[in-house]
């Protein structure tokens, strides 16, 4: 019974800790926790679920972060979600929210060589936070997380991967993982024109695979999601 009660409050219960300053992942009930997201310093925020949540619309915009600083990605933690069609998107509007809350960028050169983490580096002054989570904050947000760090500062997948993992227990789905190695393989661009209508090979391969897998489920596009609202 006890360890049913640990694993039920580790499902409900409102988490969010931070990665690098600016940014902090969490899960869906963080999302709407008025005081967490004041104490913590949230004004921006990224959502990766199936449904957009009521309390969006109320106890979060009261808590300081309005629509237009709130990006809702629908999506699933599935074996078929297409997450890198979304990733330049999604570190765009991280990178417009924390403004120079982050660490600066650094030179492609002096990027590649960068073996330590993010800790060590000063870090400006704040001025923008971010939550971003998905339901359990266990797979989709920590991708996100770690698309997001690989491409900012040029870090490997791995060592973005143990970077994160060392702040919050993250485990990405080989779906997921799959994706940041295309990712890192294709230097955080998947598409071949500006317009984003050819993707590049490794990422063709990989949705030949996903229309593969769809198909044999009697689907011929995207995941079937939740209802838009819950």
């Amino acid at each position: 019974m006890e360890d049913r009660s640990k694993r039920w409050e580790m499902v409900f219960a409102a988490r969010m800790m931070q990665i690098v300053p600016g940014i902090f992942l969490g899960n869906v009930q963080a999302s709407f926790r008025r005081e967490m997201l004041r104490q913590n310093g949230i004004n921006a925020m990224v959502s990766l679920t199936d449904a957009r949540w009521v309390w969006w619309n109320s106890t979060t915009r009261e808590a300081g972060i309005p629509a237009s600083r709130h990006k809702w990605v629908q999506c699933a933690d599935s074996s078929t979600q297409d997450l890198l069609a979304h990733m330049n998107d999604i570190c765009d509007f991280i990178d417009e929210m924390t403004s120079s809350n982050l660490p600066a960028e650094r030179s492609s050169s002096t990027r590649r060589q960068q073996s330590h983490g993010l800790d060590d580096h000063p870090h400006d002054a704040p001025a923008g936070t971010v939550l971003i989570h998905c339901d359990l904050g266990v797979s989709r947000s920590p991708t996100i997380i770690i698309a997001y760090l690989m491409r900012k500062y040029g870090m490997k997948l791995e060592q973005t991967r143990a970077f994160v993992q060392l702040k919050q227990k993250a485990k990405p789905s080989a779906n997921f993982i799959r994706q940041l190695q295309i990712w890192e393989a294709l230097d955080y661009q998947v598409w071949e024109d500006e317009e984003r209508t050819i993707p590049k090979a490794l990422y063709q391969a990989f949705l030949n695979d996903r229309a593969f897998l769809l198909n044999k489920r009697g689907l011929t596009g995207n995941e079937l999601h939740a209802p838009t609202n819950l």
